[in-house]
């Protein structure tokens, strides 16, 4: 199964914002709860930070957005490795992102363990579809996460690529740019309830075998919020809003 590079994920990112996020869309099957296996932290792709952007991260963060704290709910999944899954998240603030947690699911029916992945992320003005800011790193699972098991994972600290999330209603993306290991149907978990912050009751999923391949929320028939968690710092005096040629960057 074809796994993106990383220039197949700048031109999505190009592709979202070009056009609106779509409205929700039918309702789709959840999977159970699954087994949760080893927590894991990002190694964080550092291409796009250059000596002047920002500050190292202070331990003044505020949370603005967690279910991950909650209760797993039930998983959503696809043999499309490429699928972008995603929400929209009301924030009860804003900032500079500095920690962020999402979680990957190694499907029930997958074919093995998942050892490696690589993950992009991206996030979204939800009002006018306007790029806030990305980043990209990787992930190793040692013995692997295993089949039936989901595991949150951790970035931090993101200070330095500057994303100023300087509005509350956002959208955020996450995508599987490449893996190692046998597993061949990877997806995400939701979480409940949302401990800070809210969210509508569907979520993101552009997935070429869910809904024809048509991206845009969907409803899974009870609250679908994957599992997030982002804590901010204030802004920086002189923050700049991250130019094309930073965010290229990202993907080289």
């Amino acid at each position: 199964m074809r796994i993106a590079t990383r220039s197949a994920v700048l031109f999505g990112v190009v592709a979202m914002l070009a056009v609106p996020f779509a409205a929700a869309r039918a309702q789709l099957a959840a999977e159970p709860v699954p087994t949760r296996g080893p927590d894991a932290r990002m190694t964080i792709d550092n291409l796009a930070v250059t000596k002047d952007q920002g500050k190292s991260a202070t331990t003044a963060l505020t949370t603005v957005y967690d279910n991950t704290s909650a209760t797993p709910q039930f998983s959503v999944s696809s043999t499309d490795l490429n699928s972008v899954w995603g929400d929209e998240l009301f924030t009860t603030g804003t900032g500079v992102l500095s920690t962020h947690k999402f979680t990957l699911y190694n499907s029930s029916s997958s074919a093995g363990p998942l050892l490696t992945a690589s993950v992009s992320v991206s996030f979204f003005d939800a009002v006018t579809s306007a790029f806030l800011g990305g980043y990209s790193g990787n992930i190793n699972f040692g013995a692997g996460l295993l089949v039936n098991q989901f595991a949150v994972i951790t970035a931090s600290p993101l200070d330095a690529f500057l994303i100023n999330l300087n509005v509350s209603d956002v959208i955020v993306t996450q995508t599987v740019t490449a893996k190692t290991g046998a597993a061949s149907r990877l997806g995400i978990v939701t979480f409940g309830p949302i401990l800070v912050g809210g969210s509508p009751g569907t979520m993101y999923i552009s997935s070429a075998t869910i809904g024809g391949g048509v991206p845009g929320f969907y409803n899974l028939g009870s609250p679908a919020d994957p599992g997030y968690y982002i804590a901010v710092n204030p802004p920086p005096v002189g923050t700049v809003s991250k130019t094309w040629s930073s965010l290229k960057k990202l993907y080289h």
